[in-house]
């Protein structure tokens, strides 16, 4: 008898202890693992550009998108401008600036893409074309580009960051300065994920 109540409390134990990590894990954490856990994969960045796209392919893709006029060379050689007119979320049409450069790895197949989001207009005066009234209208676009999941506000490698898991496509949303909003969109089946998400 004292050996079966033994073995229940070890049993007890052991549930209780199943329970109390799963409620301490994130709303982040259960997310990822949620999402990876699904049979979809999502390749799609913008533009047709994919993750695993080989750098010869990045490159004449955005020849491509060059020649039809939608983008052109950005302020560095290794970035790419689009400017386009955003009405659905300001009350009238705000031309805004796209910045996007890729993240290769060492096999030089696209890992990851980072953007820099901004007004065409902004000055240091105009309060309304900041970037802290920028980033909800940035999260707005970005949800009408890709569809899936609202973002959410998580930790994610130490800071606290905005951000929208469909499947293994990871969208991070940040401020960089008073212009600037930072997105990165990133494949977390990636091996440089695999530490970063089993940590989480």
């Amino acid at each position: 008898m004292g050996k079966l109540l033994n073995t229940m409390k070890y049993v007890f134990s052991l549930i209780v202890l199943v329970f109390l990590f799963a409620s301490c894990e994130s709303e982040y954490t259960r997310l990822v693992k949620r999402e990876l856990g699904k049979e979809e994969k999502i390749d799609s960045i913008l533009f047709d550009i994919n993750f695993d796209d080989p750098k010869a392919r990045f490159y004449q893709r955005c020849l491509e998108l060059n020649r039809q006029t939608l983008v052109t060379q950005g302020p560095s050689n290794s970035s790419v401008k689009y400017i386009f007119q955003d009405s659905l979320f300001h009350e009238k049409a705000t031309p805004m600036r796209l910045l996007f450069y890729p993240e290769f790895d060492v096999e030089d197949k696209l890992s990851g893409m980072n953007m820099e989001f901004s007004y065409m207009a902004w000055a240091p005066w105009n309060r309304e074309l900041q970037s802290d009234y920028l980033e909800p209208k940035v999260m707005e676009i970005l949800k009408a580009w890709y569809g899936g999941h609202d973002f959410i506000e998580t930790e994610v490698r130490g800071e606290q960051l905005k951000v929208k898991v469909d499947s293994n496509r990871r969208i991070l949303i940040y401020i960089k300065d008073t212009q600037t909003v930072i997105v990165k969109v990133q494949n977390l089946l990636h091996t440089q994920f695999k530490h970063s998400i089993s940590s989480q």
